[in-house]
């Protein structure tokens, strides 16, 4: 049984079976990470998720794990804080936990993150 991960030559891997599915998973919790905090998405990142996947998305799933793709509905953090029932102050500490993008020196919050974070605490 040959191993997942082969060094070919120096700069030269060959990935096969679970390797794959690891650096496809790495690729997509370091494209979040960016998203997160506020930067665009990696070139370099989504050229290796498009030769892991086959496709390359900013949240770069497999096939056969992808969602239909939806729009966001981005809020600004004065309504996310109204709707948190927090300051602002608390909502832009909050934005780069809940996919928030930092757009002209303002967060921007995708509004189904920020229910989903609101269900979450009601819900401990």
């Amino acid at each position: 049984m040959t191993p997942p991960v082969q060094r070919l030559a120096p700069g030269v891997l060959l990935l096969t079976g679970d390797a794959v599915d690891a650096l496809a998973y790495a690729v997509q919790v370091a494209q979040r990470a960016r998203r997160r905090n506020g930067l665009p998405a990696s070139r370099a990142l989504t050229a290796l998720a498009l030769a892991a996947t086959g496709h390359a998305d900013n949240e770069t799933h497999p096939p056969e794990h992808s969602e239909p793709h939806t729009t966001t509905e981005w809020i600004t953090t004065e309504e996310a804080a109204r709707m948190l029932g927090c300051s602002n102050r608390q909502a832009r500490r909050l934005a780069p936990q809940l996919g928030g993008q930092l757009t002209g020196g303002r967060w921007l919050l995708d509004r189904q993150a920020v229910t989903e974070h609101l269900k979450g605490r009601n819900a401990a």
